[in-house]
């Protein structure tokens, strides 16, 4: 698995900067600035897993999390010249509501960015894990296990975009979608019913159930592509 700079994974899904409009209230950004506020939207559903056929059991799903990180950055040219602004704020992602606590933004000068890059440093705590999700499986015996998903590393994850345009004044919406289910889509109901269980807990790190968890992480390098609306 790799350690750093993994592009953003495909269970990020899409990063969409949104134009919401400008104003001069007290909290919005410099006049002579743009703001890109960083927001999330996250998946709850839950998946039929495959394994041979889809069944009525076999049903995977995850509810509540967080996402602890602590660095955001911009990157993209801007006539001829290469801009990068770096923002180091310790934040945290609720997984069940997407809320982000505190709000993150950066301001950035205005103009038309090509080659756009959007990355964000997961907070490496040590043995704290940075990333935990958590839900439900049921198993083709038709029992529901409490399902815990651990992965703790200062990773980079990355999205790209080929252009977006920041005008004067303006606030830009950074959305970033989080869907687990993805993470998890190439894991066999036969995988999840053999995992082993601590203290009836299915939990899925690099120390237990690592087979499950190696090809969960995986998934991470899959690149995404940033959206600019």
């Amino acid at each position: 698995m790799k350690k750093k700079n993994l592009p953003f994974m495909a269970s990020f899904l899409v990063v969409c900067l949104i134009l919401i409009g400008c104003g001069t209230e007290e909290n919005n950004v410099t006049l002579d600035k743009g703001r890109i506020t960083l927001q999330v939207a996250t998946t709850s559903k839950s998946t039929s897993i495959v394994n041979g056929r889809v069944t009525n059991v076999n049903k995977l799903s995850f509810t509540k999390g967080k996402i602890k990180f602590r660095e955001v950055v911009f990157d993209g040219d801007l006539g001829g010249r290469s801009i990068s602004i770096t923002h180091e704020q310790i934040a945290v992602i609720d997984y069940a509501t997407g809320t982000i606590s505190p709000s993150v933004f950066l301001e950035v000068d205005p103009g038309e960015y090509k080659n756009v890059n959007l990355g964000i440093e997961i907070q490496d705590d040590g043995s704290d894990p940075s990333i935990v999700i958590e839900g439900t499986y049921i198993s083709s015996d038709e029992k529901t296990i409490p399902v815990r998903f651990e992965f703790n590393s200062g990773e980079v994850f990355e999205a790209d975009a080929e252009s977006v345009k920041i005008t004067a004044g303006s606030n830009i919406v950074g959305k970033i979608t989080f869907d687990a289910l993805e993470w998890f889509s190439v894991i066999s109901a036969e995988a999840l019913d053999n995992a082993t269980l601590t203290n009836g807990v299915m939990i899925i790190s690099e120390t237990s159930n690592s087979g499950i968890f190696d090809q969960v992480a995986d998934r991470l390098d899959v690149a995404t592509q940033a959206v600019f609306m």
